[in-house]
């Protein structure tokens, strides 16, 4: 599920750094979206476009909230596609998923449709943290929050005041409840999913940990979650120790 913004975002920020994007630039039209709004791929990356979560309709003005947005991410799919004449799942598939040896193709949505096996997302889990396929500079951007503080709701744990988004991953910052550990630092990322899976990374600690669910996101999964990532987190102080 949206997990898979992770993917996508990355194989955007390439597409960036390949020249076939710019991040920042004012776009003219946006596929489906009949309002012309000035918005850039850096806006919808990181969800303050002010696009509906799945209408391709603004339900509010351009960079005054966060408002996770599916339609958003479905609309960098179909940008990429039109400027480069190549299909989406093509470009994850060369730029992202054959130097790690995945060799899944995409299929379905840019915003949720990544279906994978657990070595799989261990793979692009490793990516996440250290980066060997995008520059550093792009990787900030992707990995650490835009600076820009908005409110917001975070799917499934409420509204935030600063509501910490980079241009890809959900940033912890100070935002309780949350579904990483309470003791998190503030500068942990990842992403996690309605089939109830997740990936983090807290720099501050050098650890990282994924889980891979098969039961759509609910009060269970908030429930446990602290604990697995406790134990997950203990698990790899241990490794780090030996």
């Amino acid at each position: 599920m949206s997990v898979t913004k992770l993917v996508t975002s990355r194989t955007i920020l390439g597409a960036v750094e390949n020249g076939v994007l710019d991040l920042d630039q004012p776009l003219p039209q946006l596929p489906g979206v009949t309002e012309l709004r000035s918005v850039s791929v850096a806006d919808l990356l990181a969800h303050r476009s002010g696009l509906d979560h799945e209408k391709r309709e603004f339900t509010r003005t351009p960079h005054t909230r966060r408002v996770y947005s599916n339609s958003g991410y479905e609309i960098l799919g179909e940008l990429l596609a039109q400027r480069s004449g190549v299909p989406f799942a093509t470009w994850v598939a060369e730029m992202l998923f054959s130097h790690l040896g995945i060799k899944r193709k995409m299929r379905g949505s840019p915003a949720w449709g990544m279906h994978g096996s657990l070595r799989e997302l261990l793979a692009f889990a490793f990516e996440a943290a250290c980066p060997r396929f995008l520059s550093l500079e792009l990787f900030a951007a992707w990995s650490r929050s835009d600076g820009i503080q908005l409110p917001g709701v975070l799917p499934g744990y409420g509204f935030h005041r600063d509501n910490a988004w980079g241009l890809g991953c959900e940033i912890r910052a100070a935002k309780d409840p949350h579904w990483t550990l309470p003791d998190s630092s503030p500068d942990t990322y990842g992403h996690f999913g309605q089939s109830g899976s997740f990936l983090w990374i807290d720099p501050a600690i050098r650890l990282g940990a994924v889980f891979l669910g098969q039961e759509r996101f609910g009060a269970l999964h908030k429930q446990l979650w602290p604990e697995l990532n406790r134990a997950l987190r203990e698990v790899g102080k241990n490794a780090q120790r030996a």
